[in-house]
């Protein structure tokens, strides 16, 4: 059979002359795998006509392709979600039997997207959070080359030292060999004035500039949920986090508080963040966003939305839960 792509022969009784001829180029190239230059040479015809009658042949429905699906292939989902969303890449990964494997499975498709967009002398910028944290642990030693990996939000602070950006910057060079850079200052700063005076302090604001003007950045997608990692790291109790819903908020990256629409909608908590800002996510070169679970589809949409991310890497269940969600007015995504 020729290729990946299944193909289905009609019925030749009562056919013309002409249809037979044309069906018996189309066996000789479909069933026995002759180029078209060997049909040719066969049938006594010139190539160009071989080349017409398969043609023909396809246009008069006398040969039906069907592209193969078989199991774990997600690629009408993944053009899909770009279609919808204005992607330039998406890559859907199958559930697993726990939360944990489906995560690692969402992080080994990133860390393949990495390896094809990253060069000796990229800069890649990461975020925080379980995705990213997945993404390093499942990453292969020497996977791929960088030059350097800085993070994207401060990553100080006691709870969940696993999941900061810090923490993940140190986890992907040892896995990549490349230098990295350590933010000393925590996500969330207590008050606009404390984020003012940190920016202040060497290696803070310079870090920062070089994560804005990274090559290639990687970011996880939170939901406001009550086991969203700004809860387990301690910026908020459960219900001070739920409560920002009625703020209008659906999701975050990077600290930014998104609502339906994927826009800002927490100024005042954004002027405490230290780290990347929305505007400069989106001059990044490639920017992929990671997320898993069906309950994250309103943030990961309001992330798309937003134009903060180009590239999505998600697992069948989020994926179809975004497509679910009806477009907005306009017809836009």
């Amino acid at each position: 059979m020729r290729g990946a792509a299944g193909y289905r022969l009609v019925d030749s009784r009562q056919l013309s002359e002409q249809d037979h001829l044309i069906l018996k180029v189309l066996r000789l190239y479909y069933e026995h795998d002759l180029t078209q230059a060997e049909v040719a040479r066969r049938m006594g015809f010139s190539r160009p006509k071989v080349s017409k009658l398969i043609s023909e042949g396809r246009a008069r429905g006398l040969v039906k392709i069907e592209i193969a699906e078989p199991a774990g292939d997600f690629a009408a989902l993944e053009i899909a979600l770009e279609d919808r969303y204005g992607l330039t890449e998406a890559m859907v990964v199958d559930v697993r039997e726990d939360r944990r494997s489906t995560e690692l499975s969402a992080g080994g498709a990133g860390g393949a997207l990495l390896a094809r967009l990253c060069t000796a002398e990229s800069v890649l910028g990461v975020s925080w959070g379980t995705s990213l944290r997945a993404l390093a642990d499942a990453l292969p030693h020497r996977a791929f080359a960088c030059k350097r990996i800085v993070p994207l939000v401060g990553g100080m602070g006691k709870a969940k030292t696993e999941l900061h950006s810090n923490q993940i910057c140190v986890a992907l060079a040892e896995k990549v060999g490349g230098e990295y850079l350590q933010l000393a200052a925590p996500a969330i700063a207590s008050s606009a004035e404390s984020r003012a005076e940190l920016m202040e302090l060497p290696g803070i604001g310079d870090t920062l500039a070089e994560a804005a003007a990274c090559d290639v950045a990687v970011v996880g997608i939170g939901g406001i949920l009550p086991t969203s990692t700004m809860v387990g790291a301690g910026y908020f109790t459960p219900e001070e986090f739920l409560r920002l819903r009625n703020r209008g908020a659906v999701g975050d990256v990077c600290c930014h508080f998104l609502n339906a629409c994927g826009e800002p909608c927490l100024p005042d908590l954004s002027a405490r963040i230290i780290g990347v800002t929305p505007e400069q996510l989106r001059e990044i070169p490639r920017t992929i966003g990671i997320a898993t679970g069906p309950e994250k589809a309103p943030g990961v949409a309001a992330v798309l939305r937003s134009g903060c991310v180009d590239t999505l890497v998600c697992d069948r269940r989020l994926a179809e839960e975004l497509l679910d969600i009806p477009p907005r007015e306009g017809g836009s995504a």
